[in-house]
């Protein structure tokens, strides 16, 4: 069981506070802070529910070994900037020069070109820009089989065709309206022929859906429509962008740490 002194510094560190800052809202000067922090004293009783109700935990939670933050829930549409500031504040910190997460984050906003980085050299990595923060925690044996992937491969290849591409915008802009392959290609201005490899594409990788419909004339025709738009913000949108950024990538690091 850890002791209340390295609680304390626990629950400090978590909220970004100083020792000083500590002190000061306690009404303590910051020696007596390190001191309790290292063990070489221990607060009085009566500063107990002063210290807890600064940290926003009980009496009893100083003294457990696990510690209990507290966060309000965020809303669906702000999660991803509270992941995206979380991962960033994870990244940084180990840093108590002051500021610098801030720095990093305000640098990230300012130029698209800039980038942040954490490389572990036993497991993954974290990477930053202004759109997109990544935490990838494969270790290293297994990011380099990646390189092995056929199927990995063939997914980024069948990204690479334009005219699916060109398909999947009309799909996202036109939801709820179904289509076949000759009605795509003239809509999008490409080949039907292209249109038609295109598409077996993205109904290989669940990006559309097809059914064959029987028009009781010895005809059958498949009819297309959008599926899947989920992947495209979790998985796709996030490749995309990381590719964009290799295919021009400039060292610009505002923040890297191995």
């Amino acid at each position: 069981m850890c002791s209340i002194g390295e609680k304390i510094a626990e629950l400090r560190r978590e909220r970004k506070m100083t020792q000083e800052e500590l002190a000061n809202m306690i009404g303590v000067s910051s020696q007596s802070v390190s001191k309790w922090e290292n063990s070489v004293t221990m607060p009085d009783i009566v500063l107990l529910p002063i210290i807890a109700g600064i940290f926003e935990v009980t009496v009893d939670e100083l003294f457990s070994v696990e510690s209990k933050s507290r966060h309000d829930a965020a809303p669906v549409e702000e999660t991803p900037l509270a992941v995206y500031d979380a991962v960033l504040e994870t990244m940084w910190a180990w840093d108590e020069s002051g500021g610098s997460v801030e720095k990093i984050k305000s640098n990230l906003m300012k130029n698209e070109s800039f980038h942040s980085g954490f490389v572990s050299m036993t497991r993954g990595g974290v990477y930053a820009d202004r759109n997109l923060a990544l935490s990838y925690i494969a270790d290293s044996a297994s990011s380099a089989e990646l390189l092995n992937s056929d199927g990995a491969a063939e997914f980024l290849n069948a990204l690479s065709n334009s005219d699916l591409r060109t398909i999947l915008k009309y799909q996202l802009e036109n939801r709820g309206v179904s289509y076949t392959a000759s009605s795509v290609a003239a809509k999008c201005g490409i080949a039907e022929e292209n249109a038609k490899r295109a598409l077996d594409l993205m109904v290989k990788y669940a990006l559309a859906r097809k059914d064959t419909v029987d028009m009781g004339t010895g005809e059958r025709i498949d009819i297309y429509s959008h599926f899947g738009d989920h992947k495209l913000t979790l998985l796709i949108y996030p490749i995309l962008s990381l590719a964009e950024q290799l295919s021009d990538f400039k060292e610009n690091w505002c923040g890297f740490r191995s």
